[in-house]
């Protein structure tokens, strides 16, 4: 049995899995002084190039040609000297030069300003533009990240590196349709860089692509089938098309890699569920709570939903491990929601004794439980006393939140008395608080009967 209002909540639940990318943007891992290749690549930034940098002069060639072997074995001795004997009448290129020294080192501020007395002598000076957006972009200035980048290209012929950084400044300025342009401009030049793809992978998310997301995230899991966002992330994005039963099935595949979270865990036994595996559901369930990762009022609703389905087992096994997992956890309403299901699974089971004992700890708890009531009702109607049953559901209808249901218990009351009119009547009102289809449908079948009478 599947029960459409029992997983309303499930897209939000499936938020969770995904927080982490929705939170701000992803962190570049490529672009870094950790990574072999980017430390190759920026070095080639050193080398002078045709009319977009400037030239040295045979004064200062021997200045140069002491800087540059410091430049990859001390650093900050390269600093030192430059720093010292550079001034406004030098070249561009030992501002440019310190700049990158500066920019290696981590000092993003110090790296900017000698670039900007770089480009103040050498206008044209376009790899300063360049990297000075990349200083920009490790300030997490983007708006000025952006500036540096676009007036670069416009001198010179970007590569994939520059692409993707616009792509990451337009993204960071929450502007993704505009980075996923500049995205996939950068894959195309440097097609093997995950720093691109994960870029084109939160627009696509942002951007509501959600096909296109889970054909990117193949990619991904290609790659890296062993790890657990891939899969998660691609269940997100099948949730948000409706494909519960791939979103399962990628869950799952978390699981056994035995990198399922809580959080992941109670979400698989939604979706469990929604298919039809309750055994399995109740499993994920009960990890999902070892692990903290699920809610006890989302539990109860849970049992509630399992006996409604009449698995009246699983209920049980599942009640039992709130209890003994989560009993720390509950609330005091909580704790008399569990005793209003021990009540009903005592009713489903025919223990009309056990079921009254639990009813009556809850009404003494508290008089205006409408979940105790409505229960009690349930009892007295399958006991045979429709007055005491009808009185139960009165007082449920005056409860905010069980007004519904109780409108909805007095009209089948109301029906086995064969008094059409009255049941009619209480289905309006319930109508009035909630419209749902199946009570409309109920409600012309019991006008159709009050007809034919």
């Amino acid at each position: 049995m599947k029960t459409r209002s029992y997983f309303k909540t499930l897209a939000a639940a499936a938020t969770l899995l995904t927080s982490a990318l929705h939170a701000q943007v992803y962190d570049l891992k490529e672009q870094s002084f950790d990574n072999p290749e980017f430390r190759a690549q920026f070095a080639k930034s050193y080398v002078a190039q045709s009319e977009t940098n400037p030239n040295i002069t045979a004064e200062e060639k021997g200045l140069f040609d002491e800087i540059v072997p410091l430049i990859g074995s001390d650093p900050k001795a390269a600093i030192a000297r430059l720093s010292t004997a550079v001034g406004p009448d030098n070249s561009a290129a030992f501002d440019y030069i310190l700049g990158n020294l500066y920019y290696q080192e981590g000092q993003a501020q110090k790296s900017v300003e000698a670039y900007k007395k770089a480009i103040k002598k050498f206008p044209n000076y376009a790899q300063a533009y360049y990297n000075m957006g990349r200083a920009y972009v490790a300030q997490g200035d983007y708006a000025n990240a952006l500036k540096g980048l676009q007036k670069s290209l416009s001198m010179m012929t970007g590569d994939g590196t520059m692409y993707g950084l616009i792509g990451y400044c337009y993204l960071n300025m929450d502007k993704p349709s505009t980075a996923l342009d500049a995205y996939k401009v950068a894959i195309m030049l440097a097609p093997d860089s995950k720093d691109w793809k994960l870029g084109q992978l939160q627009c696509l998310i942002a951007l509501d692509r959600s096909q296109e997301a889970i054909g990117l995230l193949y990619e991904f899991i290609k790659d890296e089938p062993n790890k657990a966002d891939w899969w998660k992330l691609q269940a997100n994005q099948f949730l948000a098309l409706d494909q519960r039963a791939k979103a399962a099935a990628n869950l799952t595949v978390v699981k056994d890699l035995g990198k399922a979270d809580g959080a992941s865990l109670a979400l698989l036994g939604d979706l469990l569920v929604n298919e039809g595996l309750v055994e399995p559901a109740v499993e994920s369930y009960i990890e999902a709570m070892s692990l903290g990762g699920a809610r006890p009022a989302r539990i109860i609703e849970v049992v509630n939903s399992l006996i409604y389905m009449d698995q009246l087992g699983s209920a049980k096994t599942l009640l039992s491990k709130l209890e003994t997992i989560m009993s720390s956890s509950l609330s005091e309403s909580q704790e008399m929601s569990v005793l209003n299901v021990k009540a009903r699974l005592a009713m489903q089971e025919d223990d009309t004794d056990g079921a009254a004992g639990f009813l009556a700890d809850l009404v003494k708890k508290d008089p205006l439980n409408g979940g105790a009531l409505l229960s009690l009702s349930e009892l007295e109607k399958k006991r045979g006393d429709l007055a005491k049953a009808e009185y139960y559901a009165e007082n449920a209808s005056k409860i905010d939140g069980y007004s519904h249901q109780a409108y909805i218990a007095l009209a089948q009351l109301n029906v086995g008395k064969r008094d059409y009119a009255a049941a009619a009547k209480y289905l309006r009102e319930a109508q009035q608080i909630d419209p749902k289809d199946y009570v409309a449908d109920y409600l012309l079948r019991i006008e159709q009967a009050a007809l034919r009478m």
